[in-house]
C-alpha cells in the first residue's frame, strides 16, 4: 500500500515593525558584505538589486543603475505609479517564505526575495523589471494596450523605445539568479542578526553599556531583569525602557541573542555535544535552547551544525 504524502506545515509568519525594518535595512545597506555582493550581482546579471524595507510605498529600483527605463518611464505617470505601487503591495504579501514574483501588466518580473532573521521578516532583497522571454514589436503593443485600459499616458514612441531596452533573459537563467540572492538573503539575516547585537556597543548611554558588558561576562549563568538592572544603576521600569531604546531590543532578546551567539561558536568549532553547549552557554533547558536557537537562526541547533560544517 502506497503511504500518503504528508504535507510540510510551514510556520506562521512573523513581521518586524516597519520602524524597526527601516533601520534594519539602512544598517544592512551600508554593509561590506552587500556592496560587494550587489555590484558582483548587478555586474553578473545587468539586473538591479535593491533592499526593500517592509510596508515602503515606493517604486523599486528608483535611482538604480540598471533600473528599467521602461519602468523609470511609467513612473512619471500617476496611474503608472500607482498601478506599479500596487503589484508590489501584491507580492509583498505573497513573499512570506520564499521568493516569489510577479509578472506586471507590460510582461516584466519582478522578484522579492524574503530575509529572515531567525523566523521574522526584516526586508526584502528586490531584483527584476526583466522580460523572460526575447521582446519584439508585438510584446510592446500589448503592452501599451494594457497602458490603455489603465489610463496611463506616455509618448507611445519614447515608451516602445525604453520597453525595447529591457534586459531579456530565459527564465532557467533568471531563477538561478533567485536562487542565488536566496542563499545571500541567509547570510544577510546572519548580519541583521550581529547588528542588532554590536548596536549596544555604539550605545552613548552608560546604564546601557554597563549591562551589555556585565551580560558578556555572565551570559552562561542565570541574569534575573532586577539584578542587571542593579548593575545599570536604574529602576527595573526605567533600565527596561532605555535598554530597548539604545540596542532596539528589549533585554530578554538582547540576552537569548548573545546566549544562541555563543552557542553557534561553540557548534561550528567543536565536537561537544549540542546539550552540554546548550547548559554551557546559559539555557535551563534542552527545549528552551532549541525554541530560542530556532528563533534567532531560523533552524535547529543539529541542521546549523551540518551546515558549518559542511
Amino acid at each position: 500500500m502506497a503511504k500518503k504524502g504528508t504535507k510540510r506545515v510551514l510556520a506562521a509568519v512573523e513581521y518586524a515593525t516597519p520602524e524597526e525594518s527601516r533601520n534594519l535595512t539602512k544598517s544592512i545597506g551600508a554593509t561590506r558584505l552587500f556592496a560587494k555582493y550587489e555590484r558582483s550581482f548587478t555586474a553578473a546579471s545587468g539586473l538591479p538589486l535593491t533592499l526593500r524595507p517592509i510596508g515602503t510605498f515606493r517604486m523599486p529600483a528608483t535611482g538604480h543603475k540598471k533600473q528599467n527605463p521602461f519602468c523609470a518611464l511609467v513612473s512619471t505617470s500617476r496611474k503608472g505609479c500607482l498601478a506599479c505601487l500596487m503589484a508590489q503591495s501584491e507580492l509583498e504579501k505573497s513573499a512570506t517564505h520564499t521568493a516569489t514574483s510577479f509578472r506586471c501588466f507590460a510582461g516584466l518580473s519582478d522578484t522579492l526575495v524574503p530575509i529572515k532573521m531567525g523566523n521574522r521578516i526584516i526586508a526584502y532583497l528586490q531584483t527584476g523589471q526583466v522580460a523572460l522571454e526575447a521582446l519584439d514589436n508585438s510584446h510592446y503593443d500589448r503592452a501599451h494596450g494594457e497602458m490603455i485600459l489603465r489610463g496611463i499616458e506616455l509618448d507611445s514612441r519614447e515608451a516602445r523605445k525604453a520597453y525595447r531596452k529591457s534586459v531579456c533573459m530565459d527564465r532557467e537563467a533568471y531563477q538561478g539568479f533567485v536562487k542565488m540572492l536566496e542563499i545571500f538573503a541567509e547570510s544577510l539575516g546572519a548580519a541583521a542578526n550581529a547588528l542588532h547585537i554590536g548596536k549596544a556597543d555604539k550605545s552613548g548611554n552608560q546604564a546601557a553599556l554597563k549591562a551589555v558588558r556585565y551580560i558578556r561576562q555572565h551570559c552562561d549563568h542565570p541574569i534575573p531583569l532586577a539584578e542587571i538592572a542593579k548593575v545599570a544603576g536604574a529602576s527595573v521600569r526605567h533600565f527596561s525602557k532605555i535598554f530597548k531604546e539604545e540596542t532596539g531590543i528589549t533585554f530578554v532578546d538582547y540576552l537569548t541573542r548573545e546566549r544562541v551567539e555563543r552557542a553557534k561558536k561553540h557548534i561550528s568549532q567543536t565536537n561537544d555535544r549540542i546539550s552540554d553547549i546548550a547548559f554551557a552557554s546559559g539555557f535551563d533547558s534542552i527545549a528552551q535552547f532549541n525554541r530560542a536557537f530556532k528563533k534567532v537562526s531560523g533552524e535547529s541547533p543539529s541542521s546549523y551544525r551540518l551546515s558549518a560544517n559542511g
